[in-house]
């Protein structure tokens, strides 16, 4: 589990606590970054699932321990959890992340969402429907990513991806390398109307707005994304500047 950085009256997560299940170990960029862009009085914990390599056989393994992993979250009074990874939302199909973001709330007893799900809603929010994807994932995933973008309305018009199969190497890229895969898929198709990089192991928070001032559309990525469906349910409306268009609905007039 990791705690929180910031405390009111010595208690960590006084606003409110944001439970991850995270689909392989998380780097400590990852940590980091969620406390860069979160606002005050958020805490993050953390239950990882051990995926190595992005192969079925793994991310069926790690499926089947979602449950406990809400269990453990549970227990540690978080009043939202998300459940990372596109690979594990899309392996089974159309639907498969509403029945996954039931089962969490069954046994977590508080709102959930998926990586996927929330990016979907995200762009909606943003009134998206066209974009392109940068990935760093296996090109089998990327496609299942794609089916399940447009089976939810929103069209992937051209994907850049890097075929990686094992999550260190995704770990240990560099954080211009998701700038330029990005930058290259979407200068393929310049009327996308955004711009979506799955996967929160390879892309920090400042290229959302390196890209979003560079080309001026809205930038999506899966710890963002995440981070906006938790305030969004615990109605958190701080002005979180700096990482992507996606925070501004959190304040709007049709929040």
């Amino acid at each position: 589990m990791v705690s929180g950085k910031t405390q009111m009256g010595g208690v960590a997560g006084w606003r409110g606590k944001i439970g991850n299940i995270c689909p392989a170990v998380l780097s400590g960029g990852g940590v980091r970054h969620f406390y860069q862009m979160a606002p005050e009085g958020i805490e993050l914990k953390i239950v990882t699932l051990g995926i190595v390599r992005l192969t079925d056989d793994q991310v069926l393994q790690a499926l089947s321990g979602v449950d406990d992993a809400a269990r453990r979250l549970a227990a540690h009074g978080v009043n939202f959890v998300s459940l990372d990874g596109l690979p594990l939302v899309t392996i089974k199909g159309y639907g498969w992340d509403k029945e996954l973001i039931k089962r969490i709330e069954g046994i977590a007893g508080c709102p959930a969402t998926t990586s996927g799900t929330a990016a979907v809603e995200a762009f909606k929010s943003l009134s998206v429907k066209r974009v392109v994807m940068a990935s760093p994932l296996p090109d089998e995933i990327n496609k299942r990513i794609k089916n399940f973008l447009e089976e939810n309305g929103v069209e992937v018009i051209n994907v850049k991806s890097l075929n990686i199969q094992e999550n260190r190497r995704i770990c240990e890229l560099p954080e211009n390398v998701s700038y330029n895969v990005a930058k290259e898929a979407y200068l393929g198709a310049s009327e996308a109307e955004g711009i979506y990089i799955p996967c929160g192991a390879w892309v920090g928070p400042a290229v959302i707005e390196y890209l979003e001032r560079d080309f001026g559309k809205p930038v999506i990525t899966s710890p963002q994304v995440v981070l906006w469906a938790g305030l969004k349910a615990l109605h958190i409306r701080d002005h979180v500047k700096g990482y992507g268009q996606i925070f501004e609905t959190l304040y709007s007039a049709s929040a």
